[in-house]
Parts: structure tokens; sequence; C-alpha cells
């Protein structure tokens, strides 16, 4: 699959795998891989109708049966993790002459600077060097193979007062006229001091330029209105240094490029007529200066191993499943005999969706799997308490009225930690020490016992939240914002999975549903955050079962969930004892940085389903060529 999202003024892309989205303002994007499980044994994945209801349920007009009502005992679900403080990794010795460079010029223009006419306040200068390789095989040959170096500059200039700079929102601003510039910065590599230093000048030269005329709009924009300044646009922030030896990227790339031409010959089985698999490996090193003192040298890398498999239903929709697994290094990857395991379940799955009766419209009791339930509250409840949303007045502010009052069950909540490595064994994607504000990564409760008590904060100031707790973030190019990290979804009560469905098929005698749902895979969707539209959200699940008062279960497939935020979570009954973590990416109006949420499953009281879009196409009126297909022994 391609990641590929189309940015335009105002339109914020959240993605979490690899989808493509059309133009929405004020509208969050979302596409999940969780690819949690096969279909499960006694399913009915055949076209047709529905299997009969037993005699006597309400569903089928008779008689009302007997409740087996189930407490939430007072068992939390299992939660265990591995943590690393800021001040971790430390090595002073390994301290870059880039480093140095950036200081001096940050120094010397930093002193010009507060002497000008409209003098600037505060100067940052960050420098991103990333090594990104990608390799991809499909239909056993290898299909792409880069290795590619870059250098980024972001130079941050703040003019004015922290009170109102030439950062601060226009009321209305629909030209764009305040609108950060997202111009790459260009910067030499090595450590040469002459050509580092020119090109330090030269960007900070244009960025003060830019910062006086924003600027100008703003202070003439508050001319025209009453006083609307209800909190300060920058937070001043404790000066720190952290220096980080630089990581060095190591694998054995003849190795790789085999064990992926095996891998998509093995992923061509079935009804796919598509199998790929990849890899992604990056090494970062961050290199991050401010006029307030601060000196950060961070160094890490990561890697990522997918399999995709598709195939176009006889009705014309697009099937497709996505396997992925993410680790420190390439060393944290699965083995062969896991691999086997990614590619036979996407290729079960899709063999099930291909047959799978498309959905109807539904309103009723569900079930949301654990990484299912993660890319959930990822969706509907992180990206509305992102601090900076609270004072933007093109936006809905959903929770920003909701501090100290209750908005989930009194046995939930919510918290956001960069500083978790691993959480029940699996490495988290979303760690971090230092954010790329120059602020200390700090645990942020979110949600204590039901009640909202906090929100996600970069240095952009709220009312009641005054500073940063570590989370403004962004990739090259864009002003960083608060962003989310490592999202955690805890419960003190909780039953086991067994005991959760019982649930579920009570809810549905319940509210006299012919059936109930569990989704246990969401591949996308959207959220959204504007004041001019719904606050509503859609999502796309990939996996979605019917599940009759009976017990037997039903694929289906081509259908939606949506509803509003705070009913969502206010018809949340119960949640299971397993927790499950899904790991990704996620793209907003700051850019893509990696994230992590981890949940139970979850019963929902309600849920609307809708009809998804099924494509006007057909099947290809050719057959394929001949296939290598691997059989499972």
């Amino acid at each position: 699959m391609t990641s590929a999202v189309g940015r335009a003024n105002d339109k914020v892309a959240h993605i979490i795998a690899v989808l493509v989205f059309g133009h929405m303002r004020r509208m969050l994007l979302l596409g999940a891989l969780a690819g949690l499980a096969a279909c499960p044994r006694g399913a009915t994945t055949g076209g047709g109708p529905p299997p009969p209801l037993p005699p006597g349920g309400p569903a089928a007009g008779g008689p009302d049966l007997p409740e087996t009502r189930l407490e939430l005992p007072s068992i939390p679900a299992k939660i265990d993790v591995t943590t690393s403080a800021p001040n971790d990794n430390q090595a002073p010795d390994k301290r870059s002459a880039v480093l140095d460079i950036l200081k001096a010029e940050n120094d010397r223009e930093m002193a010009t600077l507060r002497k000008q006419t409209d003098p600037a306040h505060y100067l940052a200068y960050q420098l991103v060097e990333q090594r990104l390789v990608n390799m991809e095989s499909e239909g056993g040959s290898l299909l792409l193979d880069s290795d590619d170096t870059v250098r980024n500059l972001d130079v941050e200039v703040r003019v004015g007062k922290p009170e109102l700079d030439n950062y601060h929102a226009l009321a209305d601003d629909s030209n764009g006229l305040n609108a950060p510039f997202t111009r790459r910065g260009v910067v030499p590599f090595g450590d040469d001091k002459q050509a580092l230093s020119s090109a330090l000048w030269i960007e900070t030269d244009r960025r003060y330029r830019e910062a006086v005329s924003a600027l100008g709009y703003v202070r003439q924009d508050q001319s025209t209105l009453k006083s609307r300044i209800v909190a300060p646009d920058f937070s001043p922030e404790t000066a720190e240094t952290h220096i980080e030896a630089p990581t060095r990227l190591e694998f054995n790339k003849p190795q790789w490029v085999e064990r992926l031409k095996r891998c998509s010959v093995k992923a061509l089985h079935g009804q796919a007529t598509r199998g790929t698999c990849g890899v992604i490996f990056q090494q970062t090193t961050t290199y991050l200066v401010n006029s307030e003192g601060s000196q950060i040298q961070t160094s890490w890398t990561n890697a990522q191993l997918s399999v995709s498999v598709g195939v176009k239903a006889d009705d014309g929709m697009n099937l497709s499943r996505l396997e992925q697994r993410f680790g420190r290094t390439p060393a944290d990857l699965p083995p062969d005999s896991e691999l086997d395991k990614m590619i036979a379940t996407v290729t079960g799955d899709l063999d099930a969706l291909h047959d799978a009766p498309l959905a109807e419209p539904y309103v009723g009791p569900a079930i949301l799997e654990g990484r299912a339930a993660g890319v959930f509250f990822h969706e509907v409840f992180g990206h509305r308490i992102e601090g900076h949303r609270q004072k933007d007045l093109t936006s809905g502010q959903t929770f920003a009225s909701y501090v100290g009052k209750d908005i989930a069950p009194e046995w939930l909540s919510v918290y956001d930690d960069p500083q978790i490595m691993t959480l029940n064994g699996i490495q988290l994607n979303g760690f971090y020490r230092y954010d790329d504000e120059a602020v200390r990564a700090r645990r942020v409760s979110l949600i204590d016992r039901g009640k909202l008590v906090g929100f996600l904060m970069g240095r952009n100031p709220i009312p009641g939240f005054l500073h940063s707790n570590g989370h403004g973030r962004h990739s090259p190019q864009l002003p960083p914002v608060a962003r989310q990290g490592n999202l955690v979804v805890e419960v003190a009560r909780s039953v086991t999975r067994n005991d959760l469905e019982k649930m579920l098929i009570e809810e549905i005698r319940k509210q006299h549903r012919p059936y109930g749902m569990i989704f246990t895979d969401i591949s996308g969707g959207f959220t959204n955050t504007s004041a001019f539209a719904p606050q509503a959200f859609k999502v796309n699940p990939v996996m979605a079962f019917r599940l009759y008062p009976d017990g037997r279960r039903e694929l289906v497939r081509g259908i939606d969930i949506s509803g509003t935020p705070l009913v969502a979570l206010q018809s949340i009954r119960a949640a299971s004892r397993e927790i499950e973590t899904f790991n990704g990416v996620c793209g907003a109006e700051s850019g893509w940085v990696p994230v992590s949420a981890s949940a139970p499953s979850l019963l929902i009281e309600k849920l609307e389903v809708e009809k998804g879009f099924v494509p006007p196409d057909r099947p290809p009126v050719l057959q394929p060529p001949a296939i290598r297909r691997w059989e499972r022994p």
C-alpha cells in the first residue's frame, strides 16, 4: 500500500497506516493497521440471509429470555510497563560539533534580533538528519529498493512577546495570510562551521522577515476585535541539556532482500491477486538548540515490517489486509516463523472477506477488540484533547468545558506517557525523551476515574494549563503542536473476554436486536473537529462480525462506524482484562509522528453502523497470469 494524504489549508490529516482521503476542512483522517485475527471458529462467511434466530427470543417475537447479569469485578486490566526517563542514556562525551555550531549561531543571531524594532523573544534551531531504507517485494521480485539520507533544518522565530506574537491565530484567516510557511530549510551535510553557519544565517533572516509580516497581520486583527486573548501564545520553559551518542543502523541487506522475496511469493495464496512484503528502516539524529539555553542531541533507530494482500471482490469492492510489526532495530523484527503466521493471517482473512456478505445499517451493542479499541480512543478522544484545539476559535472545542466533569465510566482512566518503552512486553512506537520544543516528556493524566482532568500540551498555553507537558511534536517543515505519544486506556474493573461476549449477547436480547457486532480491525476513517460541521467521527472496520444470540458469528464487509465523541465515550459499559496495542504513525497539522495506543476490548451499549462505499467497478475481465502460490503444509 502507498502512503499519501493530500494536505490543504485548515485540513488535519490523521493516519496510522496507509490510506488516501479527500479534501475536507479541519478534518482528522485515520487509517489503522491492526490485523488482529483470522476468521474465528464457527464463523459463517457465505452469502445469503442470516441464519434464523432460535425460537422464543425477543428478536423472534417470542417471550423475553431471562437476563444473566454479569457484575464488573474490581480486577484491573493487566498493564506492565518499562520506562526510560529523560535523563537516561546520557553521553556528554559524544557531543557533536554540529550542536556547538547551532548554539553559537543561535546566540549570535539572537543578540541582533532582540534589538530590532520588532524584537524576537524566542529563536530555535532544529536540525534533523535521517537515513531511510525502504525495500518492498511483490510476487517474488524486488519492487522498491531505496536508501536515502536527508538533512532538514527548522528555524522558529517568534516576534513580539510571549503574550502576543506572530503565531497568534487570526479571527478569520480563510486566505491563509498568517499560515506558517512550509519551506524546507536547506542545510549541508557534515560539520563544516562556515557552511552550516551560512545556511543558518540565511534561513533565520528569511524566517524573521516572515515573522514580522505575520505579526503585522496579528496586530491589525487585534485592533478590530474586542479583547479575545484567553491565554498567552507561548510558554517559557526551563532550559534542558541532553546528549545522546549517535546510533548506527545495522542490517544484512542481502538476507532481507531474500526474506522479502520469499514472503511475497507466499503471500500470493488463496484469493489474493496482490501480495507485497516490505521493510522500512530509519536512523534519525536530531540537534535542537534555543535562545532559552536548551541543547539537546538525540539519536535513535526504528524498523517496521509489513505484509499486505489484496483482491477485488465480485461486486467491485477492493479488499485488502495488512499486518505490520515494529521494532527499535531491524533485529527486533520477527523471525521467519512469525512472518509465516502473519502471512497466514492476512491471506486467511482476505479469503473470508472475499466470500463475506455486505453488511446492512445497524444501531445496537458492539464489542471493539483491543487494538480496534485503541484506534477508537486515539481517534474519538485523543485528537480532541490536544491542548491547542481548546482555544482555536474554528474548532468545536469538544472537551474545553468538561475539565472535572464525568465523560466516561468511573472505572476507566486514560493517560499518555511517551516515556514508556514497552507495555506488556510490546515495544511502543510513541517513545521519546524530549519533545520537539525542548521539553521533557512526561506522563499526563487525561481521564481519571471517568473525569476529564487534563490535556496534551505543547508550548501553546490554554486557560488553566499554562505550561507544556512535553507533547509538542512535528515532522520537518511544520510548526510543532500538541500531539499524542503513547496513549493508554486502563480500567479498574474488568471481565474475561468470554464474559464480555456474554454481556454483548445479554445486550442484544435486552435491546431486542437480531444480532450485535464485534470489530477486530479498523483500517481507516476520519473525525471532524471544526465548529463549522458536526462533531462526528467515522471509522472503517475491516474485520467485522455479526454475533447472534445463540453465539454464532458471521463475517460481513462494507460498513463504517459513525457517531459523536461524547455519546460514544458515555456508551462504554464494560472492558476486558487483556490489553492490546497498536503501533503506527499519526499525521496532523504538524506532520507525521510515531504513536501507539493500548486498550482493553470494550463493550459499547449502542454503536451506529452505516453501509460503506462500494465503487461501481468490476473485477478484471482477464484472468491474472499463472502465479506462484505457496501452499500451507
